[in-house]
């Protein structure tokens, strides 16, 4: 019995270790297909490419991902697991529902702003559809955490007595004004129209501070007016993610790349 037991064990752990291998090397390719878009365009990110890239065999590569698209649909799904496991800690910040959102909307302009960008183009460029299913059930799971982890901001706002909704309005259709605020910032951000850019301007974006005029509007407290905001933002980093600070409490640098800015992939 007890060598049946050890036999299973050993199975299990061969098991394990072999998962854990495959999950290595997945997020290897994820990160060299990352840096060639980045780089050179989405053009230029090819299989046979990456197989060059990477070191590994062309079967190895066609293995992990059989097309393009289920590679391109891979990039996603990682930046929207990494961007929810950011999400997740975010909201354990120790502050009220509004401060909470001011928190997540400057990891999304600041340290978080490459995978936000990411999920953005890849959504405006319709690709997911043309991935397989496989590909496609692991961006929309995580995609799905992203929405659930802001709507449960928006109902402890309800909850608490920040925000009162208007009749007939739930949590999602909020969410949806808010995340069609930053997708229309973002256009206008990105653009290489001059008219574009000096709308833009005219605005006086700051970090984080993208929907203030709606969240105002909804009377969702504490208003821009009567709080802090730039206080909060510190005190987010400080208490949330310290890691990400310098000795003078900015944004610091890490492996040579700009916390403020990562790397993006352009779909183009």
């Amino acid at each position: 019995m007890n060598k049946m037991i050890l036999k299973e064990h050993k199975k299990v752990r061969e098991l394990m270790i072999i998962n854990e291998v495959k999950q290595k090397r997945e997020t290897f390719m994820l990160e060299q297909a990352r840096s060639i878009a980045a780089a050179e365009g989405l053009h230029a990110l090819t299989l046979p490419r990456l197989a060059e890239e990477t070191g590994y065999s062309k079967p190895t590569v066609y293995k992990y991902f059989p097309t393009k698209e289920d590679l391109i649909v891979a990039i996603a799904a990682q930046s929207a697991a990494i961007r929810a496991s950011y999400y997740e800690r975010a909201v354990t910040f120790q502050a009220r529902p509004r401060e909470k959102l001011y928190g997540l909307n400057a990891l999304n302009f600041g340290f978080l702003h490459g995978y936000f960008r990411e999920m953005l183009d890849f959504h405006i460029n319709r690709l997911s559809l043309q991935a397989g299913p496989t590909r496609q059930k692991e961006l929309y799971e995580n995609e799905n955490r992203l929405v659930e982890i802001v709507a449960s901001v928006v109902r402890e706002a309800i909850e608490i007595g920040d925000l009162k909704l208007p009749e007939k309005v739930n949590e999602y259709q909020i969410l949806f004004t808010l995340s069609s605020t930053n997708f229309g910032g973002y256009v206008m951000r990105e653009s290489d129209s001059p008219v574009m850019k000096k709308w833009f301007d005219r605005i006086r974006f700051k970090d984080g501070g993208f929907g203030e005029i709606v969240l105002d509007g909804l009377g969702w407290k504490p208003l821009s007016t009567e709080w802090n905001y730039k206080e909060t933002r510190k005190r987010f980093f400080r208490e949330v993610f310290p890691e990400l600070l310098d000795e003078s409490g900015g944004l610091k640098k890490a492996s040579g790349v700009n916390l403020d800015n990562p790397p993006s992939v352009h779909w183009h």
